[in-house]
């Protein structure tokens, strides 16, 4: 493990200039450069809003009113806390599964450290949610505008879970890229845990919705969507922008435990397989 951020570290220069060298060649010859990051996430927020915020609830108001007067936090405003970070761990997971197998001529290069390829993959996509976040942060600001109890003195600690985010994204990128080198069936199985993952997360409905439901199946239910790697930092998010307020103890503890897994687990499988990456991509 020391040995694997050692050498990250050592090669932070070219680290840094081959995620300079990604994003110019993303959007090299495009008229709205970064803006094509934003229109997924933008037409996923416009369509889940419609459809659970208006059609589902019948007009949009999603949360009801807070103890304090204040007018609760509408549907869209809660959706884009959780979908923005979302967006940023799905596409950074899975773009890092490829970076490898994509770059075969360069893993047999004896002086290239193999494990930048998906480390920068990963820093790429951290870059485009950090241009994204003026939007989440403007949103929050017209939201507080018109009396919705967001955007606190707390979301400052946001970046504590961006940081968190950004470890576990780091370590799951070398363990899936290592994985998928040797077994090219990885990043398509990938996906569909993803989706999967994506509608077991409290970001297009609220956990509070599952707390008066009873039996087995529930139970179960509840406890799958605690396990999602992305439930606690979706709350985190949720917590800071949307309600002013820490996450829970068990959250932030809960955060904190997947970042140092996912990057435990990453480096080793990534070390374990290092030494056949050359042959095999």
């Amino acid at each position: 493990m020391e040995s694997s951020l050692s050498t990250l570290w050592r090669f932070r220069e070219l680290l840094g200039s081959l995620v300079s060298r990604e994003l110019k060649a993303r959007y090299r010859g495009s008229a709205l450069g970064f803006f094509w990051s934003l229109i997924n996430p933008l037409l996923l927020l416009t369509v889940y809003s419609v459809v659970f915020g208006w059609v589902l609830d019948g007009g949009g108001r999603f949360m009801p009113d807070g103890d304090d007067g204040q007018s609760a936090v509408s549907y869209p405003l809660y959706l884009v806390a959780g979908l923005f970070p979302w967006v940023w761990f799905q596409t950074s997971v899975l773009e890092s599964t490829m970076a490898l197998s994509v770059n075969g001529g360069l893993l047999r290069k004896a002086v290239f450290p193999a494990n930048v390829l998906p480390t920068v993959t990963a820093l790429s996509n951290f870059t485009h949610f950090l241009l994204a976040l003026p939007i989440l942060v403007g949103a929050m600001a017209i939201g507080r505008f018109n009396g919705q109890s967001v955007l606190g003195w707390e979301s400052i600690f946001v970046v504590l879970v961006v940081g968190l985010q950004l470890l576990m994204c780091v370590g799951l990128g070398l363990g899936l890229s290592a994985l998928n080198v040797h077994f090219k069936d990885v990043r398509d199985l990938l996906a569909n845990v993803l989706q999967l993952l994506f509608f077991l997360a409290p970001i297009i409905y609220p956990l509070w919705l599952f707390e008066d439901k009873s039996g087995a199946a529930w139970d179960t239910l509840r406890a799958v969507i605690r396990l999602n790697p992305m439930t606690p930092f979706v709350l985190g998010y949720q917590s800071l922008l949307l309600e002013a307020r820490f996450p829970a103890w068990h959250v932030t503890a809960q955060m904190v435990a997947y970042a140092i897994a996912a990057m435990v687990i990453g480096l080793w499988l990534f070390r374990r397989l290092e030494d056949t990456l050359a042959e095999a991509a």
